[in-house]
């Protein structure tokens, strides 16, 4: 936990969402430093993650959402519920993209983000649909082409 925190420290992103897992999970009773699980402060380190634009953490609030919406009482609720479910997901997906992580990692999200676009779009959601989709993808920064980064390195 402490290279994890130390990783975080030096600007390492996916610590925090490893930490957070740890805390989620708790470290098994055969490891030296045994620790029961502390949702709390596995959410923190999630929170901080997603903050950072961390992959895995925003698909972990996106997993958190999409469980919840079903123990909502109304079906407006649960399309809320559902609707964040899917930003968290673009947004992985979309950090994914930009960070050149295999089409693996981040494949079930993409999934996830258009099951839940049709689900949404069937109860008359398209537009806020498009609409949060399309606030995702302006809200990541987007890299610079390489031949602008490579202007600015050059002296003149």
């Amino acid at each position: 936990m402490a290279l994890y925190e130390q990783a975080w420290r030096s600007g390492v992103a996916i610590a925090a969402f490893k930490l957070g897992a740890l805390y989620e999970l708790g470290v098994p009773a055969s490891a030296s430093l045994a620790k029961i699980p502390d949702p709390a402060r596995a959410w923190r380190w999630y929170q901080m993650g997603a903050d950072a634009g961390e992959p895995n953490a925003l698909a972990r609030f996106a997993e958190r959402e999409e469980r919840e919406a079903t123990s909502e009482d109304t079906r407006q609720k649960q399309n809320e519920r559902l609707l964040r479910a899917f930003r968290f997901y673009a947004t992985a997906a979309e950090h994914s993209r930009m960070q050149s992580l295999p089409d693996d990692t981040w494949r079930g999200w993409r999934y996830q983000r258009a099951s839940l676009a049709r689900l949404l779009a069937g109860e008359g959601m398209m537009q806020q649909v498009a609409e949060a989709y399309a606030a995702t993808n302006d809200s990541i920064p987007q890299p610079l082409p390489w031949w602008k980064r490579l202007s600015a390195k050059l002296p003149w």
